[in-house]
């Protein structure tokens, strides 16, 4: 990503038409594949239920796929989504994690979330992590209902929208016209740091090739006026932090089925 000032500006004033079409076609495409990773994300994301509607569900038949896990792990990123991956101790429970139908995942805590007094005996304590986990487990064999894997997966296609959006961005930024208002490593750490990828919406409204703009002179000292690498990195932190801490006040006052756990990240 060296050399922006050297590269000669395609998308100026003088650019053909029928490539600013194509640019503002492609645009278009990304808006709209961001806006169904967005919904996608939204809707499927992991929220808080009652052991009661687990066993509802699972009763009912709308319980498709289930894991046991011991909690969550939390990668500690702070682009596009925070990583959140069931955490397994080789036991069952107590954090029990199922998709219903409409692909809505929802989480609950068997046994109290904590070992607490002694369990009663009645149970293997190398397979279970309570009583209620060991009795609802056997329930779920009883229905012909076995783990899976792919609890937290998007349906397809929309699973794949998150890889085609980042190729698309990488193409573009690495090989499309030199930007104007940033340099390449500006945006690169911009649009991967920004959460919910909210970046890429300030890259499509404000930066080349997207709207045409011509590439500043270098100032009187012969430094590249355009934003730096590390001005993107700061941005992308500070926006993290402050979308966790704004979605963490709002997931407190709506509850997390308006702001689901991932949502915020």
């Amino acid at each position: 990503m060296t050399g922006d000032v050297a590269r000669q500006d395609v998308t100026g004033a003088g650019e053909p038409a029928r490539w600013r079409g194509w640019w503002r076609v492609l645009r278009i495409v990304l808006v709209v594949v961001w806006v169904g990773w967005a919904a996608s994300s939204w809707w499927s994301a992991p929220r808080a239920a009652s052991t009661a509607q687990a066993r509802s569900d699972l009763s009912a038949g709308r319980m498709v796929s289930y894991q046991w896990t011991d909690g969550w792990d939390s990668s500690g990123r702070w682009g596009w989504t925070d990583a959140r991956t069931p955490r397994f101790t080789g036991r069952a429970g107590p954090l029990f994690v199922w998709r219903t139908g409409d692909w809505r995942v929802h989480h609950t805590e068997f046994d109290g979330g904590s070992t607490g007094p002694a369990f009663p005996d009645s149970f293997d304590a190398t397979r279970y992590f309570g009583p209620q986990a060991a009795a609802f487990d056997q329930a779920l064999q009883s229905a012909d209902r076995y783990p899976s894997g792919q609890v937290l997966n998007a349906p397809q296609p929309l699973g794949a929208l998150p890889t085609l959006l980042l190729l698309s961005i990488l193409t573009v930024l690495v090989f499309g016209p030199a930007p104007a208002r940033g340099t390449r490593w500006f945006w690169f750490w911009l649009l991967t740091g920004v959460p919910l990828g909210l970046g890429l919406l300030w890259w499509l409204a404000r930066e080349r090739p997207w709207r045409p703009a011509d590439t500043p002179p270098p100032d009187p000292t012969g430094r590249d006026p355009r934003e730096r690498w590390y001005v993107g990195l700061l941005i992308g932190i500070a926006t993290s932090i402050a979308a966790s801490v704004l979605f963490y006040g709002l997931r407190q006052a709506l509850g997390d089925w308006y702001v689901p756990i991932d949502a915020g990240h």
